[in-house]
């Protein structure tokens, strides 16, 4: 809700900000036509069923066109929308008095087609208040906006559409001319306008304390050990890779399907590096060499797949210390996850796997790792506050990595080392691909970048 505040309009009339804002979402704007294609309910049953509306047959298809145009209109900042009627009065104003004939084009009329999507904003209407969400009863913006992903798809695919299929440049950043109506400037208001209109409730994940994580670890090989004591070996082995897979997105700062990429024969080759070796004195604050960092104790974590736009077929290494401050013991885990892979007969493939060799399913590693979660709640620790719902308010997706990332801030370390610890984004996002090499190549630049890799998980 917005505060109470009481505000002032353009004519001295006293309005709560709230009230202001209903204001806004239910009426127009004086001079809006002259910034936004409006047609009225009529025209637009007329444009899109090629007849006049009917009276109690569709009322509820009226009201989303006035809905749909409403939002369009709540697209634009009141004050541009002022600013530009001010600008056509002048206009009109000069021309009158000049004897000119007003350069300002007819307002009228509009083709009797649909060219700026108002068939695909009554569907994303109607779906936000007949669809139910996960969150609340109703959907969010988030997902009735779907559906114009899948119209452009529809259209890109038609056979107008595919008449469109040239681009100005290549790859990911391509420039493309389109009559799409999901893609039309009108559509673009309205979606603006909707999503102001329905706003968001979230229902993020949250992190914890670093030693939350070390003692769901601790939790986890108790009772692996327990399995293994008990000859209950499967149980064992499945709590182990479990334990390894926490550590691993918890270390590398991975989102929780990021550590179903860890590829067991990466993991296998490059397991003996950094095995050995010491930390420096004040480590935190030294400014490490590359030779420094190749007498650090570190582990390689290798991550093969087409995320990070290498066609699945290159490895994204990731030099990370053998264990944090914390205690985060991310080598012994790592070795573990290895010596169960092997116990089942598997040397390549998905580290965290069946025993047949099938990828594991993340709700299963989830379910457990909130029962974990529960059990150090239930401790009276206070790492997890005993009022806090683990059941809504964590999830392994991203629990792990913004406890990482909470726990470096607190470390002070650079803010740019979130980057580094998941640099195939930024390949991404420079429109770009990176460039082939093979296992040892890739080891050698993960070397480059352990005064940023090795420290980040370090400081953990």
């Amino acid at each position: 809700m917005y505060p109470m505040t009481v505000i002032r309009d353009e004519a001295g009339n006293k309005w709560f900000k709230q009230e202001e804002r209903q204001h806004r979402l239910n009426h127009g704007v004086a001079g809006v036509h002259l910034v936004v294609p409006f047609q009225c309910e009529i025209c637009w049953i007329r444009n899109l069923e090629g007849r006049n509306p009917e009276p109690g047959l569709d009322d509820l298809y009226v009201s989303h066109i006035r809905r749909a145009n409403l939002d369009a209109m709540a697209g634009k900042a009141k004050n541009t929308i002022l600013t530009h009627r001010r600008n056509v009065k002048r206009m009109l104003r000069d021309a009158i008095e000049i004897g000119k004939t007003p350069s300002t084009l007819p307002r009228g009329p509009f083709p009797l087609d649909d060219k700026v999507g108002m068939s695909l904003a009554v569907d994303e209407l109607h779906y936000s208040i007949t669809g139910r969400g996960r969150i609340n009863d109703h959907v969010q913006f988030d997902t009735i906006r779907k559906l114009r992903s899948s119209y452009t798809k529809m259209w890109e695919s038609s056979p107008r559409g595919v008449l469109e299929g040239a681009s100005f440049a290549k790859g990911t950043g391509r420039v493309r001319p389109t009559a799409c109506p999901a893609q039309s400037d009108w559509f673009r208001d309205f979606s603006s306008g909707c999503e102001y209109r329905m706003g968001y409730e979230t229902m993020a994940d949250h992190g914890v304390p670093i030693m939350a994580i070390v003692d769901v670890l601790i939790y986890i090989r108790r009772d692996a050990d327990n399995a293994e004591f008990l000859d209950e070996q499967m149980e064992a082995n499945e709590l182990w890779k479990i334990g390894a897979f926490i550590c691993i997105v918890t270390a590398g700062s991975l989102r929780g399907y990021e550590g179903f990429f860890t590829d067991l024969a990466g993991l296998i080759e490059n397991l003996h590096k950094g095995r050995e070796g010491k930390v420096p004195e004040n480590a935190m604050k030294k400014i490490l060499t590359e030779s420094d960092c190749l007498r650090l104790p570190h582990v390689c974590l290798c991550l093969l797949g087409d995320f990070k736009g290498e066609g699945g077929t290159n490895y994204h290494m990731m030099n990370l210390a053998n264990e944090s401050i914390s205690g985060l013991q991310v080598r012994w885990w790592i070795e573990k996850l290895v010596e169960v892979s092997e116990a089942e007969g598997r040397s390549s493939g998905p580290a965290f796997a069946t025993p047949s060799g099938g990828l594991a399913n993340m709700g299963d590693y989830n379910s457990v790792f909130k029962s974990y979660l529960k059990e150090v709640q239930s401790t009276g620790s206070n790492l997890i506050p005993e009022g806090n719902d683990v059941d809504e308010m964590y999830n392994l997706n991203r629990t792990p990595r913004k406890t990482a990332l909470t726990r470096a801030k607190r470390a002070q370390l650079d803010k740019s080392l979130q980057d580094e610890m998941n640099r195939w984004r930024t390949v991404d996002n420079s429109k770009g691909r990176k460039v082939r090499f093979n296992m040892n190549d890739h080891y050698s630049e993960a070397c480059l970048l352990m005064p940023r890799t090795w420290m980040y998980v370090y400081a953990l």
